[in-house]
């Protein structure tokens, strides 16, 4: 977990340091992990209203399956709802941990691959071909304060054309 990983005191055991910049969360995210499977079920969101309401059930199935997995192997005794505990801090625990979470991530594959489809659809329908292959410098604009305003006035650039 994030104390665990990325605390000040952690930082010299990780080789990425004890902090993380979201952009390098592709780079270094790794299929296996609990929670990669719960942000799949967040990009899927972002689909919405566009997605295929199955695909979103298996996402949704597979991030529940996941948070179940990562609270099993938490410090909180819940079996009281019905959740069983990994002790993860015996080598039996943490092989049990490493088998769930080895079938887990087999089985998001595929609908990690159906998101990605679904979004090059989406992409696809919703933009022209020029807009995928370069963007246009506001979608990476940066707001700062005094800094120039991030959106063109179509206006302006109409009369610039002109002149």
């Amino acid at each position: 977990d994030a104390l665990r990983f990325f605390s000040p005191a952690a930082g010299p055991l990780n080789h990425h340091g004890h902090s993380m910049k979201r952009e390098k969360q592709l780079e270094l995210e790794q299929k296996g992990c609990v929670h990669v499977q719960m942000d799949l079920l967040k990009m899927t969101m972002k689909l919405e209203p566009f997605n295929d309401p199955v695909l979103l059930q298996r996402v949704l199935e597979l991030a529940l399956d996941a948070r179940k997995m990562d609270v099993s192997a938490s410090p909180y005794d819940v079996s009281e709802y019905g959740v069983g505990v990994i002790p993860v801090e015996t080598s039996e625990g943490r092989a049990e941990y490493r088998e769930q979470q080895v079938a887990l991530m087999d089985r998001a594959e595929p609908v990690r691959q159906e998101v990605l489809q679904a979004y090059d659809l989406f992409l696809a329908l919703g933009f022209d071909e020029h807009i995928q292959e370069k963007p246009s410098p506001e979608r990476y604009a940066k707001a700062e304060p005094g800094g120039l305003p991030w959106r063109k006035n179509p206006i302006a650039q109409a009369e610039a054309v002109e002149k």
